[in-house]
């Protein structure tokens, strides 16, 4: 069945640009700033944000502006009959924000605005899952639906060296920064519909395993296909002794290394970052 509704994204779900094409998605990047000199999204080595962090260089981000999210839903329209945006957190960035004011200057109603109150692989699996889901025939209103019982069915979870730079960026209080960094232990934190909070602290990398492993485990008698998708900043060996261990949980697991995180979100997260999108299909 021919597909009637485009699909726009930001550049946080880190789309690749094969699959964007492939699929006609139209992808909205957002920008780092690294001492003043700016990069766009995707098109630069994500090491040059590991490097910056790492040599304490003033690291900042812009949203796209709504004449981007507008050029996207005309560039969609050419081909489709709708259009459902989907982008980061809107807890997490203005850019749903630009996206709703291009709504505005479009002035029509064949374009939907949703909040995916996730970024980095949640947004990517979501945006997966809806693809799937227009594939199929439906309709705009249909996958805003779908979307949001999505949104529901999983979270993210993830590890960091420290807070410094969620504290920075105004992701998380300084109260809670003090509890994680002063006791010199790993903080897991949980992103879920919008919300990030501190869950947990734990002594060792070790630690942080058994603890997300366990987190999968209690999904495994709801009897459903569990799907995990991992992504970091500067951890590749450890994603995959993560994806490792993740795989010894049950036999209905689908758990995939999905790379680097987003170089605008790991400005924000920082060294160390490392996680998954968990949840339940």
């Amino acid at each position: 069945m021919k597909r009637k509704v485009g699909i726009v994204v930001d550049s946080t779900f880190g789309i690749q640009k094969e699959f964007a094409k492939a699929n006609n998605i139209t992808v909205v990047t957002l920008k780092v700033i690294i001492d003043g000199k700016e990069y766009v999204d995707g098109t630069f080595d994500p090491d040059l944000v590991v490097k910056a962090l790492h040599e304490k260089k003033n690291i900042t981000t812009s949203q796209p502006t709504p004449d981007q999210f507008l050029d996207a839903y005309q560039k969609q329209l050419e081909t489709f009959e709708e259009v459902i945006c989907l982008t980061l957190s809107k807890s997490l960035s203005g850019t749903n924000n630009s996206a709703n004011l291009a709504l505005t200057i479009h002035e029509k109603d064949n374009v939907k605005i949703v909040d995916s109150e996730s970024t980095i692989v949640g947004g990517m699996y979501m945006t997966e899952r809806l693809l799937d889901f227009l594939n199929e025939g439906h309709s705009a209103a249909e996958g805003v639906l779908f979307l949001e019982r999505l949104k529901d069915d999983g979270s993210l979870l993830f590890t960091v060296d420290n807070l410094h730079s969620l504290v920075k960026s105004g992701r998380i209080g300084k109260v809670q920064a003090f509890i994680g960094n002063a006791l010199k232990v790993k903080p897991i934190l949980r992103f879920k519909r919008g919300v990030l909070e501190l869950e947990h602290k734990v002594r060792s990398f070790n630690n942080v395993l058994l603890y997300l492993k366990e987190q999968a485990t209690k999904l495994v008698d709801q009897g459903k296909k569990i799907i995990i998708r991992i992504a970091y900043v500067d951890r590749s060996v450890e994603a995959k002794e993560l994806q490792h261990v993740m795989v010894s949980v049950a036999e209905n697991l689908d758990v995939q290394i999905r790379g680097v995180i987003s170089p605008v979100v790991s400005a924000h997260v920082g060294l160390g970052g490392l996680g998954i999108y968990l949840g339940v299909e």
